[in-house]
């Protein structure tokens, strides 16, 4: 019965926090639509809701728990400065974009609305989907968590489809955010931490914010590019993972 309880109260946790995520999502494009809102308005005013729930989360976890480590801010425990190159992929990935030029036609202004934006999101989304999401997860096993919050940080994506997205482009960038979700779910298994996620998660939605606009061929070739290289990089990591734990387990081996 007490794994019964356990585990139920872990799924109704789950889908609180998914919701109040979404929840959050659809406010600050509710508020957009509903208000007309364009360019740096508009990028504001997403940013400020999704940094609301941030603050709020934060705050909660404060009161509640008296440390954020439980949300996954914590110093990295297997990424040393020198080990910086272990992220080259991610950050090759994020710039992959800038191939086709950068949209500079916007201004400074927009450059920085879109920081904001974009940070908020990196904080948002790493904290619910990693931070608790992910935590909730661990104690029935690595690959358990790490499916969970991929699946459900991958789902999350058909609210593109409120925003007037197409529905192959949608399908193609929930596959993209499985692999990605698995990516960093890796990350913070491995390093037990969820800043490196943040910085590039945000570093991935800025980038891709700020190149010049693609045609849809553009898009299936840039698109492929990054899946393969971000697939390929989850098979070291998961091979990496594996090689210290069997190290662990057989030291003298």
């Amino acid at each position: 019965m007490d794994i019964q309880k356990d585990s139920a109260d872990r799924i109704i946790k789950t889908i609180i926090a998914t919701g109040i995520l979404l929840l959050a999502f659809f406010v600050q494009g509710a508020v957009v639509v509903v208000n007309e809102l364009k360019g740096i308005e508009s990028a504001v005013v997403r940013g400020f809701v999704l940094w609301g729930l941030v603050l709020i989360t934060i705050a909660i976890c404060c009161m509640k728990n008296k440390r954020l480590s439980l949300l996954g801010f914590r110093r990295t425990d297997y990424i040393s400065v020198k080990q910086l190159y272990y992220f080259i992929p991610l950050i090759v990935i994020a710039l992959i974009p800038f191939s086709c030029g950068l949209d500079l036609g916007s201004g400074i202004g927009m450059i920085f609305a879109n920081l904001f934006l974009t940070l908020g999101i990196g904080f948002c989304e790493e904290i619910y989907f990693r931070g608790i999401i992910c935590n909730l997860w661990l104690k029935k096993g690595a690959k358990t968590a790490i499916v969970i919050s991929s699946a459900l940080f991958s789902v999350c994506h058909l609210m593109n489809l409120a925003g007037g997205a197409d529905i192959i482009g949608t399908i193609l960038q929930i596959c993209f955010a499985y692999a990605y979700g698995v990516v960093f779910a890796l990350i913070f298994t491995v390093c037990h931490s969820i800043w490196p996620c943040i910085i590039l998660h945000a570093l991935h939605d800025f980038c891709s914010f700020i190149s010049a606009e693609r045609n849809a061929l553009e898009n299936i070739i840039l698109g492929g590019i990054q899946f393969a290289i971000l697939i390929y990089y989850a098979v070291i990591i998961i091979k990496r993972k594996s090689r210290s734990t069997n190290t662990k387990q057989y030291p003298n081996r």
